[in-house]
């Protein structure tokens, strides 16, 4: 019997061993410039305009630190026509309406951790804001 407790208490440990390790990783890859990054495929990852190319796949972080200090992780981004960009929201309460000015796609609604993603097929210069928080804004230039 107290062998079994043993082996459990182990697992446990194991088990918040790793998850904090996880949270430590992902956090030391954001502050590492975590723009471009291979994306795993996740079923609740809402996307459009998919292409069959093998383009690359950019990370756009919408930082949420208090009402008065919100920001992108990056203002201008130029990428190649057949990439994929996915924005992130980092707000844990609420949500963020992501608006596309050339109307690419209809306003999209952004939860905590459940990204939108858009591949970009046509070369151009492209703004996306945040609703009512103007200085949250992306160019992106695709070539």
């Amino acid at each position: 019997m107290k062998g079994k407790i043993l082996v459990l208490l182990l697992v446990f440990v194991f088990l918040f061993a790793s998850g904090c390790a996880g949270e430590d990783s992902e956090a030391a890859s954001e502050e590492s410039d975590a723009l471009e990054a291979s994306a795993e495929p996740q079923d609740d990852v809402q996307q459009e305009n998919v292409s069959s190319g093998s383009g690359k796949n950019h990370i756009i972080y919408i930082e949420y630190y208090n009402e008065t200090v919100q920001s992108v992780t990056r203002s201008e981004l130029d990428i190649s026509a057949g990439d994929t960009v996915s924005w992130w929201s980092k707000k844990r309460q609420g949500t963020y309406i992501l608006v596309s000015e050339e109307d690419l796609f209809p306003d999209q609604e952004l939860t905590y951790r459940v990204p939108y993603s858009y591949t970009f097929n046509k070369p151009g210069s492209y703004l996306f804001t945040v609703k009512d928080v103007p200085e949250m804004n992306v160019t992106i230039r695709v070539n």
